[in-house]
Order: structure tokens, then sequence, then C-alpha cells
């Protein structure tokens, strides 16, 4: 495996060079990098359908909103990156070296953070899909739907991430003096927010 370089692996870099990166044997950027730029890309094309939207106050402050989730999201993408090295830094230490334990915890843990941090960005951005498919120009339905679908995944991706690292948290917590440090309850109930704002797009208009 090709040693990770977390600013190799920013969104902000051309996009053919950061799917290269994608496609390398690093982790950095990974799926929860890639779950953060659905998002960027959903909220891209609802500001599209916002600026399609004259007159219409509601419109004008949903893009005004769009523009920073979309930072928040390339945020989150390059610190999810981010995350993902040092947690593969934790798993390839060696079995028996003392420190591995504490080490992959931690790491586990700024990983679900990080996951959290995308779901929370794809939750805002489901109240600004709510908010346009009110108020939005209908000629642009179809580019609704494609924020909605790049939405689901981007949210799907996050929830899966979360998970794992969930699962890790559990795992390393077992037998450590650091479990009550971890703050796994605060993150199930992340987890639980995520999962209902990924299912409420299917009721949305």
């Amino acid at each position: 495996m090709a040693e990770a370089d977390p600013s190799d692996a920013r969104a902000s870099i051309p996009l053919e060079q950061w799917l290269d990166r994608l496609g390398e044997a690093t982790g950095a950027p990974g799926g929860g990098s890639a779950s953060a730029v659905m998002l960027a890309l959903a909220a891209g094309l609802l500001r599209m359908v916002a600026e399609y939207t004259p007159g219409s106050d509601e419109a004008k402050a949903s893009g005004r909103r769009l523009l920073v989730l979309r930072t928040r999201a390339l945020h989150a993408s390059d610190a999810d990156s981010e995350a993902s090295v040092a947690l593969g830094a934790a798993l390839a230490l060696p079995t028996e070296d003392p420190a591995r334990e504490s080490r992959l915890l931690r790491a586990a843990v700024d990983g679900a953070r990080s996951s959290v941090e995308v779901g929370e960005v794809g939750i805002a951005l489901v109240a600004e899909l709510d908010v346009l498919g009110r108020v939005g120009n209908h000629h642009l339905d179809a580019d609704l739907a494609v924020a909605r679908e790049a939405l689901r995944a981007g949210l799907g991706g996050a929830l899966v991430n979360l998970r794992a690292n969930l699962d890790l948290v559990a795992a390393h917590s077992a037998g450590s003096g650091e479990a009550e440090s971890t703050s796994e309850g605060e993150l199930r109930r992340a987890e639980r927010r995520i999962t209902h704002a990924r299912g409420s797009l299917a009721e949305l208009p």
C-alpha cells in the first residue's frame, strides 16, 4: 500500500487529480471523503436551482446557505482524509505494540466524528432540498432529482463509514480505561439523526 499524504487528497485539487488519488491504495481520499464530495455536488446542484428561481426570497436565502454548506462539505472531505490516514496508521501498528489499542480507539472515534460531520452537512442539505422542492423553478425538477440522489448517496456513505468506525470503537473500548471518553452514546445518537434524515428524503416533494 502506498503511503498516504492527506495534502494530496484535498477536495480542492483538480477533479481528475483527486479521482486519481481516490483510485490509489492509500485510503486518502477514501469512501468518507467521496461521500462528502457527493454532498458538495448536491449543494452545487441545489444552488443552481436557487439561482434559476428569481423573485423568491426563500430561494435566494437558500442559495446563500448552500454556498456555506458546499464549503463545509469540502472541508469535511479533507478532514475525513486526515482521519483515514490516522486510522490506517493505527491499524498498521504491530499487534504487540502496547500503544496500538489506545491509538486505534482514538483514531476510530475521530473517524466516527468525521463521518458525523459529513452526515450533519447532509442533514442541513435535506432542509434546503425541502425549501427548493416547494419554491424552486420547476423547469429544473430533473436537476433537483439528481441533487436528491447525490444527497441520498452522500448520507448513505456517511452512515456506512460511521457504523464501521462505531464497530471499531466498540471492539477497542472493551477493557480500555478510555471507554468513557469515546462518547459512543453521542455518536449513536448522531447515527440515528443521519438515518432519519436519509429516510425523510422519500417523503419530500
